[in-house]
């Protein structure tokens, strides 16, 4: 049985090695086909590597206070929203008084109507 594991796992190192043959072969004609696709060379290498530009301390500063300007101009965009809308109109301490004693009135009644 040892003999037939072993037999078995020469074949498929066999067999993995033609399949390597083969895909590297496979590999060539396609570099030679499309010779911009051969990431090995030194200008493939470039293309693919992304820059990283680093910003200034002036440059942040100047990002910064140009998106403070415009956070102040929505406020005050908002504010003078609200203000055009106007405030509400509250009740004067006339109405005040005499929806607080209808409230005690009505209040009292429902009271009254539980205990009985």
């Amino acid at each position: 049985m040892a003999n037939t594991e072993m037999m078995l796992a020469n074949l498929a190192r066999v067999g993995a090695a033609v399949r390597l043959r083969e895909l590297e072969a496979e590999i060539q004609a396609i570099r030679k086909q499309f010779p911009g696709l051969d990431t090995s060379s030194k200008k493939a290498a470039k293309i693919e590597r992304k820059r990283h530009r680093k910003l200034s301390a002036a440059g942040r500063a100047r990002i910064a206070e140009a998106q403070r300007k415009r956070w102040a101009t929505a406020r005050q965009a908002s504010a003078s929203e609200a203000q055009a809308q106007g405030k509400r109109n509250g009740m004067s301490a006339a109405a005040r008084k005499a929806v607080s004693l209808r409230m005690k009135k009505f209040w009292a009644a429902k009271r009254k109507a539980k205990a009985a």
